[in-house]
C-alpha cells in the first residue's frame, strides 16, 4: 500500500474498518451492550431538548427480532408527583432497531475516523465532538416521530426545536439522509489543513 494514493488508502481502511463493525453488532452481547451505552447518551440528548418531559430509553422487554430498545414518554409533573415511579403510565412509547436508527450513523463515523490521517488523542476528540452532533441529530428524528403521535412533547405549543425537527421528519426517516450528514460531521470534528493535503498526495 506504500506506493498508493493517501486518498486510496483511506478508502481502503474505511471499507475494512466498516465492514469489520457492521458484523460486531450480529454477537448478541456486543448488540446489548452497544444499545445500552447508546440509550444512556442519547436519553440525556434528548432530556437535555424537552424539558417538559421525561424521557426514558430502555432495552426492548420482550422477546422480538424488529426491535432491541424502546423510547419511553411521560410527563415531567406527573414523574416528579409520582413516589412509585414504575406504577406510572407513559404517554407513549416508541419501539425502535438500533440497526435502523443509532448503529448507521456511527459506525460510519467511527470507520471515517479510524480511517483519518490524525493521531489517536484527535480521533477520541473527533468521535466524542462528532458522538454528541450525531445524538443531537437523532434526538431531532426522535422528536419528529414522536411529535405527530404524542402531544405530550408540545404541552405549551410548538417549541422552535419542534418546529425544525418536523422540518426534517421525512429526510431523517432515511438512513441515507443521515449517511450524507455524517460525512460533514467527520470533516468539521477530525480534519484540519494539513490532512486535507495529505489526501491530495
Amino acid at each position: 500500500m506504500k506506493n498508493l494514493p493517501n486518498v486510496l488508502k483511506f478508502l481502503i481502511v474505511f471499507f475494512i474498518a466498516y465492514i469489520l463493525i457492521t458484523l460486531l453488532p450480529l454477537i448478541a452481547p456486543v448488540r446489548t451492550a452497544a444499545v445500552s451505552t447508546y440509550n444512556t447518551f442519547q436519553q440525556v440528548t434528548f432530556n437535555a431538548f424537552h424539558p417538559t418531559t421525561r424521557t426514558d430509553f430502555r432495552l426492548f422487554d420482550g422477546d422480538s427480532d424488529e426491535f432491541d430498545y424502546s423510547v419511553y414518554i411521560y410527563s415531567l409533573n406527573q414523574w416528579k408527583s409520582s413516589p412509585n415511579k414504575k406504577s406510572i403510565q407513559p404517554s407513549f412509547i416508541l419501539n425502535q432497531n438500533a440497526r435502523l436508527t443509532a448503529f448507521g450513523p456511527f459506525i460510519m463515523l467511527i470507520s471515517l475516523i479510524i480511517a483519518s490521517p490524525i493521531n489517536w488523542k484527535r480521533k477520541l476528540i473527533s468521535l466524542f465532538i462528532g458522538g454528541i452532533l450525531i445524538c443531537i441529530l437523532l434526538a431531532m428524528k426522535y422528536t419528529a416521530m414522536i411529535d405527530e403521535n404524542a402531544p405530550v412533547l408540545r404541552p405549551e405549543g410548538f417549541s422552535a426545536w419542534i418546529k425544525i425537527s418536523g422540518l426534517f421528519n421525512n429526510a431523517f426517516r432515511t438512513q441515507e439522509f443521515l449517511a450524507l450528514i455524517i460525512i460533514p460531521v467527520w470533516a468539521i470534528s477530525s480534519l484540519r489543513k494539513q490532512e486535507w493535503k495529505w489526501f491530495m498526495t
